[in-house]
């Protein structure tokens, strides 16, 4: 069969993540004699629909796969978001797949849709109904993506497929979910070369464990996880850091995408780095994971240095007040602990912040405003911050929601599966209580995502280069402006060259030095880089 997978995350504009999933159940389909390609439909034209009519046409595909990784940013305060109300602004994603769903249907209305991903599996029922759509699976989707492919159109084989979400009668069925179990041996899936350019933003997405058994309130991972955990063979992690460092993208970072890398405690984590080291692949790469403020010990912190760690921290908040109601398992004593050891080893923490949650007051955000100038940012420490917390379908900040409905504390639109941004923030709304933090801390980090027309542009020729799509690439190139052709070129001009495509190179070379050159003012620096590059083709 022919399978077409849509990753339709638009955050992937803003900041380039793999689809690590997305891409797991095509490599998982190709293994059973299935063609299955994976495709980002806002790219590269700026035009969805004709990407995606330019897509079909070219695989005809017997099955639609759409994957829904988010359905919005989580965040309240986004500068540059597309949905707004009085009191916040974020990005909702909803509304483009639901475009994108409309387009499928129309071009090819025969094909079958399955949507999946792990903003689908909070939602799953209500999204469905959203999209108009008969289809889902909840979880991992590789077995039950080939099994549905193999019972179409038997309803009732259809019906026994574990963690198969559909219609049935005037309502949907929802299946159990069959327990999670990595597959043995090294580089199990292939991971698709047209978001190479995703590694140099982002780092190379590496799976070692599943599942989380905290209780934060408004965290959607053990929904979409589980609370049991699943362990990775760590020689089998092991074999696939090989493998990427010795695959032709230039990918230095490693993120550890656990929930937590340290849950359910340190034991796992530990064995793994101490491997790594071993092997010696923390003189390749760097690594990158999230961490809770417990299970931190000074050896451990040693440990992570040395293979050239860097963490972020899941804090929320400094006041056990706070700590305390959205059921963290950590106490402040514990997040000072960590972000001092952090330092006596040399090594750089980011601490990740959650203003608004149930139990906040003025006094609670002034307490950890304090504690946040007690340890304040320097080269071995930054904080990051959103504020309120989004309330998602089935979370414990959703029944508290529910129980405790106080309208001076919700914001928002309560909708059918909390598939509307809906958030909960106190003391005050998230606009009037992220001004107050500002005027603490004016330059402090809050988490932003700016969409710019100039960056949908170079990732279009990036998407295109990244398949050896070479005539295309270097076509958008040369007619682009000067500002798209300065931020894509280094990474253009290495694509070309180390792929024997001299003439190409120096043809976009040339094109930039001559653009740079009739700018005012001329940008000198920019210019000897090319002249650089140029000299180096010989």
């Amino acid at each position: 069969m022919n399978v077409l997978l849509l990753y339709t995350d638009k955050y992937y504009l803003v900041n380039q993540i793999y689809p690590l999933g997305i891409s797991m159940i095509a490599s998982y389909l190709r293994k059973q004699g299935h063609k299955a390609e994976v495709e980002y439909p806002f790219l590269p034209d700026m035009d969805f629909k004709k990407n995606l009519r330019d897509t079909i046409d070219q695989i005809d595909p017997d099955f639609v796969g759409i994957g829904i990784r988010n359905l919005d940013t989580c965040m309240s305060c986004e500068q540059y978001g597309d949905f707004k109300w009085d009191d916040y602004q974020t990005f909702y994603f909803l509304p483009q797949v639901k475009d994108i769903v409309a387009e499928v249907k129309r071009v090819i209305p025969q094909v079958p849709i399955v949507v999946g991903g792990g903003g689908f599996t909070v939602s799953p029922v209500a999204i469905l109904k959203y999209l108009g759509l008969r289809y889902g699976i909840i979880g991992e989707g590789e077995n039950a993506f080939l099994q549905f492919i193999e019972a179409f159109p038997d309803n009732e084989k259809i019906s026994q497929i574990p963690n198969m979400v559909y219609a049935r009668n005037k309502g949907y069925s929802i299946n159990q979910r069959k327990p999670y179990a990595f597959e043995q041996g090294p580089a199990r899936f292939h991971r698709e070369s047209k978001f190479d350019f995703s590694y140099q933003t982002n780092g190379v997405p590496v799976v070692v464990k599943r599942g989380c058994n905290q209780a934060c309130s408004y965290c959607v991972e053990p929904l979409i996880e589980g609370s049991k955990f699943v362990y990775r063979d760590i020689d089998d992690v092991l074999d696939e850091l090989k493998t990427i460092a010795e695959s032709p993208a230039e990918a230095d970072t490693i993120f550890f995408v656990d929930t937590e890398f340290n849950v359910p405690d340190s034991g796992y984590g530990s064995r793994l780095v101490e491997a790594i080291l071993k092997r010696g692949l923390n003189e390749r790469f760097r690594f990158v994971s999230q961490f809770i403020p417990k299970n931190f010990d000074l050896d451990f912190a040693k440990l992570l240095a040395k293979a050239g760690f860097s963490v972020v921290f899941s804090c929320e908040s400094f006041s056990n007040t706070v700590l305390q109601r959205n059921g963290s398992s950590y106490q402040e004593t514990e997040i000072i602990k960590a972000v001092e050891v952090c330092e006596k080893v040399g090594m750089h923490c980011t601490v990740a912040l959650i203003f608004g949650l149930p139990g906040e007051t003025f006094e609670t955000v002034d307490h950890t405003l304090h504690r946040m100038k007690e340890y304040p940012v320097g080269q071995l420490r930054s904080y990051e911050y959103t504020v309120g917390g989004r309330i998602y379908h089935g979370t414990p900040l959703c029944k508290y929601a529910e129980k405790n409905s106080q309208p001076t504390n919700l914001y928002g639109t309560k909708s059918d599966g909390y598939l509307l941004p809906y958030y909960y923030c106190a003391p005050i709304g998230p606009f009037e209580l992220n001004k107050y933090i500002n005027g603490v801390f004016p330059d402090l980090l809050s988490y932003q995502n700016k969409y710019e027309e100039t960056t949908h542009q170079c990732l279009g020729i990036t998407y295109l280069a990244d398949q050896a799509l070479w005539e295309p690439a270097v076509e958008r190139f040369v007619q682009a402006e000067t500002t798209v052709q300065s931020n894509i070129y280094d990474y253009l001009f290495k694509k070309l060259a180390t792929s024997q495509r001299q003439n190409e190179a120096k043809a976009i070379s040339l094109r930039l030095l001559d653009n740079i050159e009739r700018s005012k003012p001329v940008d000198a620096g920019q210019a000897d880089i090319v002249r650089f590059y140029l000299s180096c083709l010989g």
